[in-house]
């Protein structure tokens, strides 16, 4: 992921691709681990939303390559009054470690989601 905000529009299941990639932006095989996704609030860092992202090849995904979706549900959006949120990505290994996973190369771990008026 690079860190650019992400737009989102109400009224609309909203997909997301994600895409893991190394330091040297080389996909990372995700194999034993959950990548998890949370929506939180941009001033109360609260969680508002939380999502597995789906590897599923039927789908378009390849876990070997660090290639999954998440869709972002319209009832969700449709009850969010502001307009900015953080969007925070974490993996969970078999174990139950968890490690961030960084959106730059700052390590840089939220990125701005804005929810837009469909």
């Amino acid at each position: 992921m690079y860190s650019r905000p992400i737009d989102v529009y109400q009224g609309i299941d909203n997909p997301i691709q994600f895409i893991v990639n190394n330091q040297d932006q080389k996909k990372v095989n995700v194999t034993g681990y959950t990548v998890q996704v949370d929506i939180q609030g941009h001033v109360n860092n609260v969680v508002v939303w939380s999502a597995n992202v789906d590897f599923n090849a039927n789908l378009g995904g390849n876990i070997q390559q660090g290639q999954g979706y998440i869709t972002v549900p319209k009832d969700l959006l449709a009850n969010l009054e502001q307009r900015i949120y953080k969007l925070t990505t974490r993996t969970i290994s078999n174990t139950g470690a968890e490690r961030p996973l960084y959106v730059d190369d700052d390590y840089g771990v939220p990125i701005d989601i804005r929810v837009l008026p469909g």
